[in-house]
C-alpha cells in the first residue's frame, strides 16, 4: 500500500467515524421509543436503549423504526467498510524499522475480519436476526481486541512513539474491560444490569470512534503533507 493510499483509506476512515457519531445522534432522535423494560417508553433513552435498538425495524412495542434503522445500519456499514481498506495501513504507518511484520500481517486479518463483522451487524437487524446479530457484535469487538493487540506489539518493536503507543494502549484496556463486562459482568434480566450493560456499550463505541479520529489523524500526521505525497486534489 503506497503512502498515499493509505492517506486516503485513512481519510475514509476519519469520515466514517466523524459519521457514525452524527448519524447515531440523528437516529437516536427519529427513533420511535420503547426499551426492554419499558416497551411503551417514549423517545430513545441513552442509558436504557442499546445502540442496536436503533437498527431495529421495529421497537419493543411493535411501532415502525425504519427510518432510525436505515441511518445507523449505513453509519455501521461505512464503519465496517472503511476499516477493512484501513486494515493494511501498518505498512506505512507503524513499519518504520521493519520489525514484527507477523504482527502487522495478524493486524490486517483482524481488522479485516472485524470490519466484516461490524457491516455485518448493521445489516442484522436485531428485531429480526437476534442471534447473529448478538454473535457478530461479540465477534466485531473479539477481533477488533486482536487488532489492537498487534498493532500495538507492531508499534512497540517499530519505536513509533510513545504517545501513539500510550494512546493505543490505553484502547486496549477499554476493550478488554468492555470484554469482561460483558462475559463477567451484571446480567441484563435486571434492569440494573441491562443499565450497566448499556452504559458500557456506549462507553466502548465512543471511545472506539475517539480512538479511530486519533489513529487516522496520527496516520495522516506521519505520513506528511499531502502534497509531498503527489495527491491530487
Amino acid at each position: 500500500m503506497t503512502p498515499r493510499t493509505t492517506r486516503r483509506r485513512a481519510a475514509f476512515l476519519l469520515y466514517a467515524a466523524v459519521q457514525f457519531i452524527v448519524l447515531s445522534f440523528v437516529a437516536m432522535q427519529l427513533y420511535a421509543g420503547g426499551t426492554w423494560f419499558h416497551p411503551r417508553a417514549s423517545g430513545y433513552h441513552f442509558f436504557h436503549n442499546f445502540l442496536s435498538d436503533l437498527g431495529t425495524t421495529r421497537t419493543f412495542s411493535g411501532q415502525s423504526n425504519w427510518p432510525s434503522c436505515l441511518l445507523f445500519s449505513f453509519a455501521l456499514v461505512t464503519i465496517g467498510i472503511a476499516l477493512i481498506l484501513f486494515a493494511g495501513a501498518w505498512r506505512g504507518f507503524a513499519y518504520g524499522r521493519e520489525q514484527a511484520r507477523r504482527a502487522g500481517i495478524a493486524a490486517q486479518i483482524f481488522g479485516v475480519m472485524s470490519g466484516l463483522a461490524f457491516a455485518g451487524v448493521g445489516l442484522t437487524p436485531f428485531d429480526r436476526y437476534m442471534w447473529p446479530h448478538n454473535t457478530l457484535v461479540i465477534c466485531a469487538f473479539a477481533m477488533l481486541l486482536g487488532y489492537v493487540i498487534c498493532l500495538s506489539l507492531l508499534l512497540i518493536w517499530n519505536r513509533t512513539g510513545a504517545t501513539v503507543i500510550g494512546a493505543n494502549l490505553a484502547y486496549l484496556a477499554v476493550v478488554v474491560g468492555y470484554l469482561i463486562l460483558i462475559f463477567a459482568g451484571p446480567r441484563m434480566n435486571t434492569p440494573h444490569g441491562h443499565q450497566m450493560q448499556v452504559t458500557g456499550q456506549k462507553i466502548i463505541v465512543y471511545a472506539s470512534m475517539v480512538y479511530v479520529i486519533y489513529l487516522t489523524l496520527a496516520t495522516r500526521r506521519r505520513l506528511g503533507p499531502a502534497h509531498a505525497l503527489g495527491d491530487v486534489r
